[in-house]
């Protein structure tokens, strides 16, 4: 794979999973609101959204491996993956001292990486296939 593609596979990735991690504390929101309907869209999407950090991390680990992304993106990547993991373990035992500034630590850590993607693709001397 090129430079090129792994720009977009890692803009795709982050993108998503932001994306999805929005869609998560709309789910909460609606739950707190009192629909509580929401509250299984927020348990399936939990599921999801960690699967999806998780396949981010992948994608990270590989595009250093081949693309020479920087390490710490890694590092951040593989975080909030295990992160993820932390908080679906705090919203199953109702812990929600915890469970919900996690979240928005996890939304926060998320968005940063997807904006430094995105910056990073901009600058081609930033990524440079190896």
């Amino acid at each position: 794979m090129t430079a090129r593609t792994w720009r977009s596979l890692l803009r795709a990735a982050t993108t998503l999973v932001t994306l999805d991690l929005f869609a998560q504390a709309m789910f909460a929101g609606r739950f707190m609101a009192g629909s509580y309907d929401a509250l299984d869209a927020h348990r399936v999407n939990a599921m999801l959204a960690a699967a999806g950090m998780l396949l981010a991390a992948v994608c990270f680990a590989a595009a250093r491996r081949y693309a020479g992304v920087p390490a710490w993106w890694v590092v951040v990547a593989a975080l909030l993956a295990v992160a993820a993991g932390a908080q679906i373990a705090l919203g199953f035992r109702m812990a929600l001292a915890a469970h919900i500034p996690l979240g928005v630590a996890l939304v926060a850590g998320q968005l940063a990486l997807t904006v430094q993607v995105w910056r990073a693709a901009a600058n081609p001397i930033a990524m440079v296939a190896r």
